[in-house]
């Protein structure tokens, strides 16, 4: 069976379409056009966030509380797909059952594997994401930074701020609208929203 033959029938098909997916959003994040907080339940505060029934306290057990939604769905479907394409092409042309009663093993098993391969891979880069608490709070109010988005809007939004050690933190932001915050500008943090787990930025003016 070709490579090609793999990503487009079953069960190949189904990770092959997320990656899909996947691909154009995180495309669409390196131009800008969207953040990697866009879509999905907002768990990156820890377990007592109840979003999804079930999910915050999976997350905890699997060491994946303080990422976000779309750090560990991509690192899900990854694994999925690779483990599914190999599945296919080694596994089911020696399971005695039907194509698609063997793909939906193969389907199932992948997951489970992908899921615990994800979490061990993933953990190591919850320090990167955990800017929310209150002494990054305090490092990070009244300082300048640079968009990184191309704009800024009341939901939406990143922003780059070099603490006093000289580390870059990627912030979520929002502004009013409107506002000519661009990619590159500067701007100054003013406040952080709890409830929207996004820092309020305006556009910084030179004394």
């Amino acid at each position: 069976m070709s490579f090609l033959d793999l990503l487009t029938h079953y069960p190949g098909l189904l990770p092959s379409i997320v990656i899909g997916v996947l691909l154009v959003f995180w495309l669409l994040t390196i131009v800008g056009l969207l953040d990697h907080d866009s879509f999905g339940p907002d768990w990156i505060g820890g377990h007592h966030h109840t979003d999804v029934d079930g999910l915050p306290d999976m997350l905890l057990a699997l060491g994946l509380d303080r990422l976000p939604f779309s750090i560990v769905v991509s690192g899900v479907a990854f694994y999925w797909w690779l483990l599914t394409m190999l599945a296919t092409a080694l596994l089911l042309p020696l399971m005695p059952l039907p194509l698609w009663l063997g793909g939906t093993v193969v389907l199932a098993a992948t997951l489970v594997v992908a899921v615990l391969l994800a979490s061990v891979s993933l953990r190591p880069l919850k320090p990167v994401f955990a800017v929310n608490d209150n002494g990054t709070r305090e490092t990070v109010l009244g300082r300048t930074c640079r968009i990184l988005t191309l704009s800024v809007e009341e939901n939406f939004g990143q922003a780059e701020v070099v603490v006093g050690n000289g580390t870059h933190l990627t912030l979520q932001v929002y502004a009013s609208a409107p506002n000519r915050l661009a990619r590159d500008t500067q701007a100054v943090v003013l406040s952080f929203d709890a409830q929207r787990r996004r820092y309020l930025v305006a556009e910084y003016e030179p004394p």
